[in-house]
């Protein structure tokens, strides 16, 4: 009879602990099954300018799609928070990691590697890390400390072109500059002109920011045949107006650096900062005016259309992030973070710069014979943006503030619901409740020891590597439309009447945007 009791005792315990185990484990398994869904359809409306006969688009986003074969080959892991340590009782982070205060364990910690099979394929150029060590701490150790995640040393190979990126990226830069710097000039010499208020509209413009969507808008001008130089116009407004967009958006998210410098609004204070930002719309519009005498009226009302449902898509999704902030949101799939991804970021970031390009450079002016491109490449900037906005968001959990320019964990303090933070609340268990508490608190009131544990929590669940995953899935997918765009020339020559000295804008560069979206730093 004792024996038949110690018996049901062990057998008891084994129970007990294989069920704690489950619940500590089977997260693995639950983020492998997550991408077994079905296929998630996109829709997006189209502006009123260039509808006809079809108002809507669609586009099919399946991520069921070979993608957990391919993860150990394409993986791609940063240390979080590289080169940064996030300081005790603050929201700052320190550029050196040098900070006598900050907390680095002691404890014993959990080794993670992650080797890492390079693939061979046609792309010299960003780069996978022969393995990963990366250190993490346990719960309550995190109480107490920081996640300190060491990077691996190993300089990284590029998976991109980094001659034609640099050369093609620093010449728009030169153009878009002086254009904006001559135009904001003629406005400032104006009768009456309050020279203050220009002073300020040439700062976050004259800031060391990519420039990939003036370079996308020119790039397809003159990939369907059209002159870089009459992109010009269309591109400075487009990187006036992301300027502004930035300005606002730093201020309601509560950010602190932006391209490696303080935010405006902390520097200037909000309310000039949001007069700025203002002004710097204001000034966008008076060059789109410039394409009427450029462009002829047609074209020039198109891009008008173009514009102005960008910038009503692109609030709709500030609207929809920042309501998930506010309503503290914890039940979000990866559908309605595409969603609210193609109205934030990929009509402004992606799709109206490659569609206002196709206007520029089209031979044609009438709508109809340009909506079937028109269509095809907006479908091509949709899913690209999706890819873009993830990795940047990869970014701001993983990235150096050196490079990236903005601080590290940002995202995390200010509660923004990316597709690792909606995967790491439908995957962490019993600990989702803390996690909501967390992100509950406002900004000022997170501590870095919360920030690493939800931090540790993403690493735990697989959800950094779901969303790289995800961001290399959507721009495979990417580059194969863009393969399929015959529209787009495969190389675009200079002209004698061209006024343009760099003939790498046409089709070669996008191509090559393509993965660096995906494998940069910054």
């Amino acid at each position: 009879m004792l024996e038949i009791y110690l018996l049901i005792v062990c057998l008891s315990i084994c129970l007990f602990g294989l069920l704690i185990y489950n619940q500590k484990h089977n997260i693995a398994s639950e983020s492998n099954n997550h991408f077994q869904k079905e296929a998630i359809n996109i829709t997006t409306l189209l502006p009123r300018g260039q509808q006809d006969k079809n108002s809507t688009l669609t586009q099919e986003i399946n991520l069921n799609n070979g993608t957990q074969n391919e993860s150990n080959k394409y993986q791609q892991f940063y240390s979080v928070a590289s080169h940064s340590d996030f300081q005790p009782n603050s929201t700052t982070i320190s550029r050196n990691g040098s900070d006598q205060n900050s907390l680095i364990s002691s404890s014993t910690s959990i080794q993670i590697t992650d080797s890492v099979s390079l693939s061979s394929e046609n792309k010299s150029g960003v780069a996978l890390l022969d393995s990963i060590a990366t250190t993490l701490l346990s719960s309550e150790d995190t109480q107490n400390s920081p996640i300190d995640l060491s990077s691996n040393n190993t300089a990284p190979e590029l998976m991109y072109d980094q001659e034609i990126i640099n050369e093609v990226l620093q010449e728009s830069r030169l153009k878009i500059v002086n254009k904006i710097k001559e135009f904001v000039e003629t406005r400032s010499q104006m009768l009456g002109a309050y020279q203050p208020l220009y002073d300020l509209l040439v700062d976050y413009p004259f800031r060391n920011g990519k420039m990939l969507r003036p370079t996308l808008c020119i790039s397809v001008a003159r990939a369907v045949g059209g002159m870089g130089h009459n992109a010009v116009t269309s591109a400075s407004a487009l990187e006036l107006y992301h300027n502004a967009f930035l300005i606002h958006d730093d201020i309601e998210d509560g950010s602190e650096a932006r391209r490696g410098q303080k935010t405006l609004h902390s520097m200037i204070g909000i309310p000039r900062a949001i007069n700025v930002g203002d002004a710097t719309n204001v000034l966008a519009v008076g060059l789109l005016l410039e394409n009427l005498s450029l462009l002829g009226v047609d074209k020039a009302l198109s891009i008008l259309h173009e514009i102005e449902f960008m910038a009503q898509q692109s609030v709709e999704g500030q609207a929809m992030e920042l309501d998930w902030v506010a309503n503290n949101a914890s039940n979000l799939t990866d559908q309605d973070y595409f969603q609210m991804c193609v109205k934030k970021t990929c009509w402004y970031s992606f799709m109206t710069p490659c569609r206002i390009g196709l206007i520029v450079g089209h031979p044609s002016v009438s709508s109809r014979d340009i909506a079937e491109p028109l269509a095809d490449i907006t479908r091509f900037g949709m899913v690209l943006g999706i890819a873009f906005q993830i990795q940047d968001d990869l970014l701001n959990l993983q990235g150096s503030i050196e490079t990236y320019g903005k601080e590290i964990g940002g995202d995390i303090y200010e509660g923004k619901r990316t597709l690792m933070l909606n995967h790491v609340l439908s995957n962490s268990g019993i600990y989702s409740q803390r996690i909501i508490d967390i992100l509950a608190l406002p900004r000022e009131k997170k501590t870095p020891e919360q920030v690493n544990f939800i931090l540790e929590q993403m690493i735990r669940c697989g959800s950094i590597k779901h969303g790289w995953e995800v961001a290399r899935l959507l721009a495979g997918k990417a580059e194969k439309m863009l393969d399929s765009l015959d529209f787009l020339h495969q190389e675009t020559p200079l002209r004698l009447e061209e006024k343009w000295e760099c003939s790498l804008h046409d089709r070669r560069v996008i191509k090559e945007i393509v993965n660096y979206i995906i494998y940069r730093n910054q």
